[in-house]
Formats: structure tokens, sequence, C-alpha cells
């Protein structure tokens, strides 16, 4: 019984220290200090009336402007091909391939060639005293069949004379078909040999412009087969080219000799639509830029953002900073009193740096943030601004 008491007066002291620690632990919370939130910090910029053009933006091809991978035409063993690395001027040789089986074929037509007009002029030597043989027994023969008609001679005489004139008209007449066929023979030799001229050229290929070879793709002693590529060369000067896929419905508004803004890694330069390629693929063209220079530092055949304008716009502008788009519009982050104001707009004109827009009046105060820090403010937030 005494050891049941001193069992239920544990409990009890248990009971009240907890709720004795749960009391203090709620007095030292209420106590405590609630942390102290800090604004966002936002830089200060304002909307502005002026004039930007209505740019759009797609991915163009930033590629040299004399660029090329070089490919063998024949198939045929590398004798020399140019390091990665040379730099050649127009004209040098790049790839030398062996000629040799393609030189000896071209001795043996010119072998044929040879012993086909050694027979020719044989066979035409000969055809003027065949000639002659034949017109004399054409004349014996119409005069003997004159003579038998008149039994003058007998038919078997008559018979020998025929024979010896169809004799001489075969052989005439064989010697101008062998010197045809020989003729023949002799101008698809030739059609050969200028076809094995012609590929001889291949063995040697050189450089198309001025240039320094980026990549090879073959060594000496290896094969080059019809259309595999030998090397890459680059062409050496500050000419590039841009390739860019737009709409059909951008036509309109675009035309050789526009200018257009080049945008990478925060740098930008201008470039100049020098082609519009007319042939359309699923409701796009092709247009082609050039530009003297690399001042947005793009590696060659990589892809940069590329802005084509379509007419401009005069209105309010509106930093890019300043601007958040959701699913619901394009909302301005304005600040009033330093809290958030967001404000609705409909943009009119984009060109990169500025959308502008009827919707807001000019030197509105806006806060500028990276696009991450604006999904976190809500409407009335406090916020510090700074210049």
């Amino acid at each position: 019984m005494k050891a049941k008491m001193v069992g239920i007066l544990i409990g009890i002291l248990i009971v009240i220290l907890a709720i004795y620690s749960f009391v203090k632990r709620k007095e030292y919370i209420a106590q405590e200090k609630s942390a102290k939130i800090y604004p966002q910090v936002l830089r200060l910029a304002y909307t502005k009336e002026g004039v930007i053009k209505n740019g759009q933006v797609f991915l163009g091809k930033f590629v040299p402007k004399n660029e090329a991978t070089i490919s063998s035409r024949i198939n045929a063993y590398i004798i020399y091909i140019a390091n990665e690395g040379t730099k050649v001027k127009k004209g040098d040789v790049l790839v030398r391939l062996d000629d040799s089986d393609i030189i000896s074929n071209i001795n043996a037509i010119k072998q044929n060639q040879t012993a086909l007009a050694f027979q020719r002029q044989s066979l035409e030597s000969n055809l003027k005293a065949l000639e002659t043989k034949y017109k004399n027994q054409i004349k014996i023969y119409k005069r003997d069949k004159i003579l038998y008609e008149n039994k003058a001679i007998s038919e078997e005489a008559f018979e020998k004379s025929q024979d010896i004139y169809q004799e001489a008209k075969s052989q005439y007449e064989s010697a101008i078909r062998q010197i045809e066929a020989l003729g023949s023979q002799m101008n698809a030799l030739g059609y050969q040999a200028k076809a094995l001229d012609d590929t001889l050229k291949y063995a040697i290929i050189k450089a198309p412009f001025d240039g320094i070879v980026s990549k090879r793709y073959l060594k000496e002693g290896n094969l080059a087969t019809v259309g595999k590529p030998l090397l890459d060369l680059e062409g050496i000067g500050n000419d590039y080219e841009v390739y860019v896929d737009v709409p059909e419905n951008i036509l309109p508004y675009i035309k050789n000799g526009d200018k257009a803004k080049l945008l990478l890694n925060g740098k930008s330069q201008e470039a100049t639509i020098e082609t519009i390629i007319p042939k359309a693929s699923n409701n796009m063209v092709s247009i082609k830029l050039l530009t003297n220079k690399d001042d947005i530092n793009a590696v060659p055949d990589t892809y940069v953002k590329t802005i084509i304008y379509k007419g401009e716009c005069s209105g309010t502008l509106i930093p890019y900073d300043a601007v958040n788009h959701t699913s619901k519009g394009y909302f301005a982050l304005g600040i009033l009193n330093d809290e958030v104001h967001w404000i609705k707009f409909k943009p009119i004109a984009r060109d990169g740096e500025y959308f502008c827009t009827k919707d807001i009046a000019p030197n509105i105060e806006l806060g500028l943030s990276h696009r991450s820090q604006m999904l976190t403010l809500q409407e009335g937030q406090k916020v510090r601004i700074v210049k």
C-alpha cells in the first residue's frame, strides 16, 4: 500500500513539472521580440516619353562569312593535307590526293587512241584503192550486163562479172564502216580522257578564300571518299553572316538594307539585312544578315538573339527590368509611397531595352529587379528604393 502511494506521488510530480515547463516556455516565447523583416531593395527608374523601333526577337546562327567544309570529289589516298591552324591564301593547296591511278588510265587511253589512229590511217590509205576498184567494177558490170542482154557474152561470164562487182562493193563499204567505227571508238576514248583530265584536277584541292584550317578530319595515308569531309576552313577577316528564320507575316515590314540588332551576354551590335530568301517552309522564311564586327564575342556557329524591327512606337517607355510578364499580361513594377504597385499595360513595341505603351504616363516611379525577385513581390509590399 505504501509503495502504491509513492508511485502516485511520483506521477503527480511529473505532471506538475511538465505543466510548469510548458507555462514557462509560453511566457518566454511571449517575451521574445519578433524577428525584424527588412524590405527588399530595388533600384530606382522612371517611365519616360520616347520613340523606339518595334523589334521582335528571334534566334540567329552567327557564322563567319567565309566558312567551308572541304570534301573530296574523288576516291583517292591522301598524300598531303594542311594541319590545323595553318593559314592559307586563296589558291594555296589544302589537300593533295594520289593521282597515279588516274594518270595511268589517261596514259592507257592515249595509247589506245594512238593504235586506233594508226589503224584508221591504214584503212583510209587503202580506201582510195578500194574506191577506184569499186568504180571500175561498176563500169565493167554495167557493160557486161548490156552485152549479156544482147547475148554477146555467156551467162557464166556475166555472173562472174557480177560477183567481182559485188565483192568490190562489199570491200569498199566494209572499209568505210570500219573507219566510222574506229572514229566512234576514238571519240569515246576522247570523252573518257577528258573526263579523267577533269577528275585529275580534283586531286589537288585549293583554298577558295583566305583562311585558317580550323579542323582536320583525316590525315596523310587515309582514304578520301566522295563527299566525306577532309577539313574545315574559316575565313580571315571581320565579316560575319547571321541566318534567321522568321514568320512570313513579318515580310511586309522589312527590306534589304534594314538594320537589326544582335544580343549576347549583355552586349549588342548592329547587323544589316542583306538577303530575304523567298522560299518558305512551314510559313517561315530565312533572312541573311551581314556585320563586319564581333562586338558581342560570339563563337562561330552559335545562336544569338536577333531583333528584327518592324515599324516604331512613340509613347511611354518602360525599362525591361521593370516589367513582369505573366499569363495575365504585362505589369510594370510601380512604386507608390515605398510600396509595390503593379500597373498593367499593353505593349505596343519593344526593342530589347524598353517596352513602349500608351497605357502608362511618363515620370512614374518604377523599381528595377530581376525576374526571380519580381515573382516574390506582392501588391502593397514595402520595399526600399535606391538610386
